[in-house]
């Protein structure tokens, strides 16, 4: 029912759509319909007079019809909900409020209807500057994005990008090690330059120093099954930062996040985005470059924690089930090539009959012994 039930979720922006796809979302529904007086019983609800519930019934008949349902689901008129009232209802000041939209609302037009109109009369001139200021990418925040030297160029090969300058120079391998939770660092090194740099007599310690990168960008190229723009996503690996003493900067938590891996060495850009052997899931601890004491080497590296190869799909929810790798009794761990990161992924613990109440956000991830990888996330998982 879960698998059927998410079907229902994930299709709805599909661009283009198969008679066995949308078979499947007919049946998907039928079987929600003929199981959720569960839901009630469990008094998880107690009604479905929910619209995006009935919205589900008229994709199939749009489908057929119209195409691809990305024009009729719900997601339009929740976009304009927030450009024509949040954000009119924020730049009031929440007394006698209506009025203050409205006119917030007819000096947004006003001002879109000039700068369209000058930007029409200064075309000639700056053609070429406002297609360049249209192909940059957007950012979810201009702080973790900063010093970001992204191309606009698209791409049919998986692209990575990091900070032209690593904001965290000269960090201390016990940096790593505490606060990164980097424990096996110079170990994984040692094989790395054993493996990759033959020439190299260094042997990494404790008195190296490390470049250190917040995050890293991975620009994938257009899915025509979903769009025909490429899609950025972030691997991130930063530690915990504590607030302030003074209160004026926030903390934030820590995020290692998950990303899958090709584990067999092969370029991310030539490895398939299919779950097979060669893909693996990997917890990023550390974005790194080589000091250049240890040889002129370019590409940047990355400290993971390996998890175990996939399992068989789970018959209920169809999800692929892993745990952490351990070698000697410690979680296996290694230095790879950050060009060798296929993507971001998602995990999700496995819960069993009830839920640890132990668990948080912040440490599922260190608590949990087995997790699903959801692949229901995102359409290009999802497909």
């Amino acid at each position: 029912m879960f698998e059927k039930h998410v079907i229902l979720s994930e299709i709805r922006p599909v661009r283009s759509y198969r008679f066995p796809d949308v078979a499947a979302l007919e049946n998907a529904l039928a079987v929600f319909h003929a199981h959720k007086d569960v839901l009630q019983e469990l008094t998880v609800r107690e009604h479905f007079n929910i619209p995006k519930l009935h919205q589900l019934s008229h994709y199939v008949l749009s489908i057929k019809l119209f195409g691809a349902a990305d024009r009729f689901n719900t997601e339009l008129p929740e976009r304009l909900h927030i450009d024509f009232a949040k954000e009119a209802y924020r730049a009031s000041n929440k007394r006698d409020y209506e009025e203050q939209m409205a006119l917030w609302l007819q000096r947004q037009e006003a001002t879109f209807c000039r700068t369209a109109y000058l930007e029409w009369v200064a075309e000639p001139a700056h053609a070429t500057r406002r297609t360049e200021h249209e192909s940059e990418y957007n950012s979810d925040s201009d702080a973790e994005n900063e010093g970001l030297d992204v191309a606009p160029v698209v791409s049919q090969h998986i692209v990575h990008v990091l900070a032209k300058y690593a904001p965290h120079p000269q960090q201390s391998v016990q940096h790593l090690e505490t606060m990164h939770g980097a424990i096996d660092f110079l170990p994984a090194l040692t094989s790395f330059l054993q493996k990759n740099l033959l020439h190299n007599q260094i042997v990494p310690g404790p008195q190296d120093r490390f470049d250190i990168f917040r995050q890293v960008v991975i620009i994938l190229p257009p899915d025509p099954r979903v769009s025909e723009l490429p899609k950025c996503l972030r691997v991130r690996a930063t530690p915990e930062v504590l607030p302030s003493s003074s209160g004026r900067k926030p903390g934030s938590p820590k995020r290692f996040d998950m990303a899958l891996v090709s584990s067999d060495g092969v370029q991310a850009s030539k490895a398939l985005l299919t779950l097979n052997a060669a893909v693996r899931v990997a917890q990023v601890r550390v974005l790194f470059k080589l000091p250049r004491q240890f040889g002129a080497y370019s590409r940047p590296l990355a400290y993971v924690e390996w998890f175990t190869p996939f399992r068989e799909p789970d018959e209920s929810s169809g999800l692929r089930q892993i745990s952490r790798s351990t070698r000697h009794l410690r979680r296996n761990s290694a230095v790879i090539h950050v060009d060798e990161i296929i993507r971001p992924c998602h995990l999700m613990p496995k819960m069993g009959q009830s839920v640890n109440p132990t668990w948080t956000s912040a440490n599922v991830y260190e608590l949990a012994s087995e997790f699903y990888l959801n692949t229901y996330i995102d359409l290009e998982t999802f497909l």
